[in-house]
Formats: structure tokens, sequence, C-alpha cells
């Protein structure tokens, strides 16, 4: 069986994401508008399973998101995560399974809301988004983006 990160820059209905997406039979559709002037953005989703897709207008699969327990509502995402990690895993776990981040946001505020650390790690044809708890206690969102989508990332 393929692997989630397997289907980025697919189409949501090709035979490839439908293989995958097979075992969410749960996920909806459906668009956050950003405003006037701007294209609304679509995802697929199911808060039970703990997962969101963001694609593009076309329907091609751009980032997947896979939510730890409470993150804006979701269950905690069951399946596995990339390089074997859990959400409960630490920064230490993080480095010592991808090495150095091309990116790293230590914790802080934005605004009065506290945010825990943010590594990136960058391969070839994708970036893995690894936003740590606030507590510092475990992973809270990891986040797969197609090499194209990543804001900044250079590609090739």
């Amino acid at each position: 069986m393929r692997e989630l990160h397997e289907i980025l820059g697919k189409g949501a209905t090709s035979a490839e994401a439908t293989e995958v997406l097979a075992a969410y039979p749960n996920l909806r559709s459906f668009a956050e508008d950003l405003g006037p002037g701007e294209e609304p953005v679509r995802y697929l989703a199911n808060e039970a399973d703990g997962l969101r897709l963001k694609l593009a207008g076309d329907g091609t699969i751009l980032t997947i998101f896979l939510m730890g327990e409470g993150k804006d509502g979701y269950a905690q995402f069951r399946g596995e995560l990339p390089g074997g990690l859990t959400f409960g895993s630490t920064r230490v776990d993080a480095l010592r399974t991808f090495g150095a981040p091309a990116y790293f946001r230590a914790a802080g505020k934005l605004g009065s809301y506290k945010v825990g650390e943010l590594m990136r790690f960058d391969r070839p044809t994708h970036s893995l988004h690894l936003q740590f708890r606030a507590d510092g206690a475990g992973i809270e969102l990891v986040t797969v983006m197609s090499a194209a989508a990543v804001p900044g990332r250079a590609t090739t």
C-alpha cells in the first residue's frame, strides 16, 4: 500500500489517491472562503480521523495535515507518522530521525497565542513540518507538503 506522502501532487480522484484515501471513507469536502478576489481553499477532511488534505483548484493534493489530539478540534491521527515518530516524540527524536532541519522556529508567541517549536525537513519531492506542542509535550501537528507548495523553498 502507498503511503500518504506518495499522493502529494496527484489528483484527489486519481487511482493512486483513491487507493490510499480508501482507508479514510469519511473524508468530506469543504471550501474556506478567503475573501473578495481570492480563490476559495478546498479541503478533504475528517476530524475523527485526524486528517486534512489541502487541494489546488484542479483537485491536486498540495498538503497533508496529520493532527495531534485536540488540534483544531480534531482527534489524533491514528496512522503511521513519517520516520516512525509518534505524537509523543520529542525534538531530539525528530533530529535523530531526520537530521538537521532546513528551517527552525523556536517556541514563542504569535500575538497572545503560545506556539511550540517548528521544524521543517526538506526532501526532493516534499517537505515535512513538525509543529511541537507549546508545553513541549510532543508533536501537535505533522504537515507533509509538496516541495513546490512550500513558501520560500527553492525547487529545481
